[in-house]
């Protein structure tokens, strides 16, 4: 009986560990090490910041597109608009077989510094990013999204981490909106850009933000060609190979939120299979990393791919409990209602409801959690395909 009581607490131990445990033992972890930063600082009066002789690399903005007329104009515009030193900065768009009018709209454009490349074949994203990256000759490589659009100065902050030559990649911050333009990041993004900003304080930052990042060219390793989380396994490759991952919410982006969480719930779906992807291809992620980023990956990345898992493990454990035990049919209980409040604030959000940010986050995390289920199956049972396909995020 004891192994059921174990199994009957462990799951949900590790679930309240990862959502809520973590991120308060992150902040006090990335305030010593601060403090110790500061106190070597004080004592070695070690200089702080990169020199001002700090020059603004070649960088190359590397982009795949598919079906994206909606966009593709408008955002060529906002990368030939930046501001940026313009004979340093590069951009290569590559097509990926789009059936719409991508590829003439991006023929319409003379820029010198931007190159087109039009794909007849739909290969997949990560075909896609290959191809581009090994045209690249420029020291930073940037990657983005054909619906993401930088701020003015996003190109600059995202390259100012840069003149430390510890730092091989640089995640900018992703900025929601709806389609009236009031930012909707909600509670549960504010929660995940709070974890980002502590991580990499501790030099564990993990992955990158799809819709703005950089590496340094060097560190580029070649894509598998059904990846599907390419963002994070490009990053993370960077911290395997010795580089540190840094946050930089000041490099910002913005793009349009899913009009529902349906739209999202799917997403979800597609980037858990990648999860479980790069969990089992990539065991150096956490053999080859550092400490923090070790630290980070479980408690932030694995937990919460395998946290419904250990969820469902847990009731089903408890219900056999209480089978042989009845006092522990309180606990089945318990958890029945928690399940049942996450599913009925997920049905209710699905319907429009407005609900208050707590609930919304609940029925976020339904979504989230039954989405890892979901896409933990297919992975397993091989019932996906690499391809990349445009979705509204």
């Amino acid at each position: 009986m004891s192994w059921l009581i174990v199994a009957g607490l462990l799951g949900v131990a590790l679930f309240l560990y990862s959502y809520l445990v973590y991120p308060l033992l992150l902040a006090v972890v990335a305030g010593l090490a601060q403090f110790r930063r500061d106190v070597a600082y004080a004592f070695g009066k070690a200089e702080r910041r990169a020199e001002a002789s700090f020059e603004w690399p070649q960088v190359a903005v590397v982009i795949a597109a598919y079906n994206e007329q909606k966009h593709i104009a408008e955002r060529v515009q906002n990368l030939l608009s930046l501001d940026y030193p313009a004979d340093r900065l590069a951009i290569y768009i590559g097509s990926d077989g789009s059936r719409d009018d991508t590829g003439r709209i991006l023929q319409t454009f003379s820029d010198p510094r931007l190159n087109v490349f039009l794909f007849e074949q739909n290969r997949g994203k990560a075909y896609v990013l290959n191809d581009l990256v090994s045209r690249t000759g420029e020291a930073v490589v940037v990657f983005s999204d054909a619906n993401t659009f930088f701020a003015p100065d996003a190109l600059k902050q995202l390259m100012r981490p840069f003149a430390d030559e510890a730092v091989g990649c640089v995640s900018g911050e992703l900025h929601l909106t709806s389609a009236g333009g009031n930012n909707q990041d909600g509670l549960y993004w504010r929660v995940e850009q709070f974890l980002k900003f502590f991580e990499s304080r501790i030099g564990g930052a993990l992955g990158a933000n799809g819709a703005i990042y950089a590496i340094r060219r060097r560190f580029w390793v070649p894509l598998r060609p059904d990846t599907i989380c390419d963002d994070f396994c490009i990053a993370m490759n960077v911290s395997a190979a010795g580089g540190r991952i840094v946050y930089t919410p000041a490099a910002r982006a913005e793009e349009e939120m899913p009009e529902s969480i349906g739209d999202e719930y799917h997403r979800r779906i597609r980037i858990g299979i990648g999860n479980f992807q790069a969990l089992v291809r990539s065991p150096e992620y956490l053999t080859r990393t550092s400490w923090g980023t070790r630290w980070s990956y479980v408690s932030h990345k694995v937990l919460r791919w395998l946290a419904p898992h250990l969820i469902l493990l847990s009731l089903c454990a408890s219900i056999a409990l209480a089978v042989l035990a009845p006092v522990w049919w309180w606990w089945v209980a318990v958890q029945a209602l928690g399940l049942g409040a996450a599913w009925a604030a997920y049905g209710l959000t699905g319907r429009g409801a407005r609900l208050p940010s707590v609930l919304n986050v609940l029925g976020y995390l339904f979504a989230l959690n039954w989405a890892f289920v979901v896409a933990s199956w297919r992975y397993v049972s091989g019932s996906y395909s690499g391809s990349w396909r445009r979705t509204s995020r």
